[in-house]
């Protein structure tokens, strides 16, 4: 098997040359490759995700998500190979319907000590969740989760939630996916996705959150809704809303981040609106698939631009940020 360390340092290299690692990482790849190093749980390779702001001082967070298929009931952990969390691995190794467990490092922060740990699901039963909050040692958050997934409107699906013990604060995280069907009539209909968004518990939505939102769902791409949730299981004062840049199949954009196409459309809105400049014009060149070959073997390393996710906090702008997925084959 390659090396993880080698493999993890090669994918870096690759995404990061011709001058993206000053435009596009900054100063942080030492203290990501501290964070890779801690997130090897098991043999595979985990899959990376790289979060990078559009705007500013270039920098990143560092998330490496194992997925449930990588992992055994009868595993044990170490827990400096697994963020600290070894429970947690073992409660996920013996789940069925959970998808990825992610840690998330704070190394745009320069802290690699305390990494928050994510769930995400392939269920709507919120027992599922409950039960890794409880064995995260987070207990309380267990009750505003079931509370926020009461207040969710019809057809708005949880994938994940995670806590966050390096911040201050309740820093219980919801993602939320509303369906295809749904975001169709919030493009034709704003005060819905007001009503709805309010619903949940966010009231100050400013003038721009439900208009870019609705310009978001116009692009052909799966739209989520990301909340921090207050201790009453309400929507807190941070929304962040994002974009994955997959296609549905059949279509011509399918699976690709082209920015000539409606990927660079979304990306070039965001600039318009104050909140990139011309570095997302780099994110098309991250995008590899390099075949490996050693010891008789081979495996295909690769990365590609994945998400564009914007927040506000009170209703007002904050920021955009790319996200890169990265791994082996």
């Amino acid at each position: 098997m390659l090396d993880r360390t080698l493999a993890y340092n090669i994918l870096y290299a690759l995404a990061a040359r011709d001058g993206r690692e000053s435009a596009l990482f900054g100063t942080c790849a030492p203290l990501a490759l501290l964070a890779f190093e801690q997130s090897l749980a098991c043999d595979d390779f985990p899959e990376l995700w790289f979060e990078l702001p559009l705007l500013g001082e270039p920098w990143f967070d560092f998330h490496a998500l194992a997925s449930r298929e990588s992992l055994r009931p009868d595993m044990t952990f170490d827990p400096k190979n697994c963020g600290g969390y070894p429970r947690v691995f073992e409660w996920f190794a013996a789940q069925k319907d959970v998808r990825q467990l992610a840690l998330s490092w704070d190394t745009g922060r320069g802290d690699v000590s305390h990494p928050a740990i994510q769930l995400l699901v392939s269920t709507r039963d919120p027992s599922v969740t409950c039960s890794f909050l409880e064995v995260a040692e987070r207990g309380d958050a267990a009750p505003a989760y079931r509370s926020f997934v009461s207040r969710m409107p019809e057809g708005w699906y949880a994938c994940y939630a995670g806590v966050f013990p390096g911040r201050a604060g309740h820093n219980l995280r919801v993602e939320c996916i509303p369906s295809r069907q749904l975001q169709r009539a919030y493009v034709q209909d704003p005060a819905l996705m007001a009503e709805h968004l309010q619903q949940v518990g966010v009231h100050e939505l400013g003038d721009t959150v439900v208009s870019r939102c609705q310009r978001m769902m116009q692009a052909p791409f799966p739209f989520e809704f990301q909340f921090d949730v207050e201790p009453d299981g309400s929507a807190g004062t941070t929304l962040g809303a994002s974009s994955r840049f997959d296609c549905p199949p059949g279509t011509d954009d399918y699976n690709a981040f082209d920015p000539e196409g409606a990927a660079g459309e979304l990306m070039g809105q965001a600039q318009e609106w104050g909140l990139a400049d011309d570095r997302w014009r780099l994110l098309a060149q991250t995008m590899f698939a390099q075949h490996l070959s050693y010891g008789g073997k081979g495996v295909t390393l690769y990365c590609y631009p994945a998400f564009l996710k914007l927040r506000w906090h009170d209703g007002n702008p904050v920021d955009a940020k790319a996200y890169l997925i990265a791994g082996t084959q």
